[in-house]
């Protein structure tokens, strides 16, 4: 495997600290190596909540390596070439790295925010709106699936509409018909049920139907879709229901987390950019002769 075959051996490895910003090599390809530090620095990218779960993957580390090092060979190409030497692609490069320090530097802003009691804040904002931790409506259902696969769709009807009236007659024959006509017949090894069906779980016939029910044990008049014919039970009604504090704690305290760490990096950005932007007279107008010459008629509108 490249991921095992691409490291350096450890006795090829200066010292260094395995934390640190080591220039040992980590990988090689030709003579562009790729240094432990530019992994540790690549590495620093990834959101800290999978960086863990990421370096544990060796196909994704293999990737990963494999895309530096394929940039390295590329920029040294570039550098041989005298590319780099190229006015508009130096102002490239320098606008990238602004970029990049921009970004860590704001991270780093961010991961430094006052510490808060998130728990205590998500309860305060459950009490003050526990609708928007209501359940969905649910149900319970069973179906017995008449296909149309291997039968005409008028054989197919007839035949739901025979099983349906009987069971008008004694609900009690149900279980019995899904073991023996129901052509689902991976959900009849379960007696044809599905649990804790959401809405938007099934397919649109079959869910109108469902949830149009309300009473267990209630059972649907066939239903088409593209399967065939479905003749519903519901076996369970779950009707939307605020979840209680402790059920979505977790969540709650995440989501507290999230909304303070977004507002922090808001205003950190507002207290920061509030001088105005200043574009002089003339500046949009020259720039966009440079590429419109006096066909100005054709540039954008920057007035705004």
């Amino acid at each position: 495997m490249f991921f095992l075959s691409v490291f350096v051996s450890a006795d090829e490895q200066p010292p260094g600290s395995a934390l640190g910003l080591s220039q040992a090599p980590l990988a090689r390809q030709g003579d562009i190596v790729l240094t432990q530090a530019e992994i540790d620095a690549a590495f620093g990218k990834i959101p800290e909540d999978i960086r863990l779960t990421f370096i544990r993957d060796g196909q994704k580390v293999e990737t990963l390596v494999r895309n530096l090092l394929t940039n390295k060979v590329l920029a040294e190409q570039a550098r041989k070439a005298g590319y780099a030497q190229d006015r508009l692609v130096e102002i490239r490069m320098d606008l990238a790295a602004e970029k990049e320090l921009a970004n860590d530097w704001l991270e780093n802003v961010v991961s430094q925010a006052p510490p808060v009691d998130f728990e205590t804040i998500a309860h305060e904002k459950y009490l003050l709106n526990p609708e928007v931790w209501k359940s969905q409506e649910q149900i319970d259902v069973s179906h017995i699936l008449i296909s149309s696969e291997n039968r005409s769709d008028e054989e197919a009807l007839e035949l739901a509409n025979s099983l349906y009236e009987q069971l008008v007659l004694d609900p009690s024959l149900y279980d019995s018909m899904v073991a023996d006509y129901s052509d689902d017949r991976i959900s009849a090894a379960n007696g044809g049920r599905f649990f804790r069906v959401n809405k938007n779980d099934m397919v649109k016939p079959f869910e109108e139907a469902a949830f149009a029910l309300r009473n267990p044990g209630e059972i649907s008049a066939p239903v088409k879709t593209n399967y065939g014919y479905h003749i519903i039970r519901l076996d369970q009604y779950y009707p939307a229901a605020v979840l209680p504090f402790d059920e979505i704690k977790g969540q709650a305290i995440e989501q507290a987390r999230k909304d303070y760490i977004d507002e922090y990096r808001k205003k950190y950005l507002k207290e920061t950019l509030s001088d105005p932007v200043v574009i002089p007279d003339g500046a949009a107008e020259e720039m966009a002769k440079r590429y419109f010459g006096e066909n100005l008629e054709l540039a954008p509108d920057l007035s705004d």
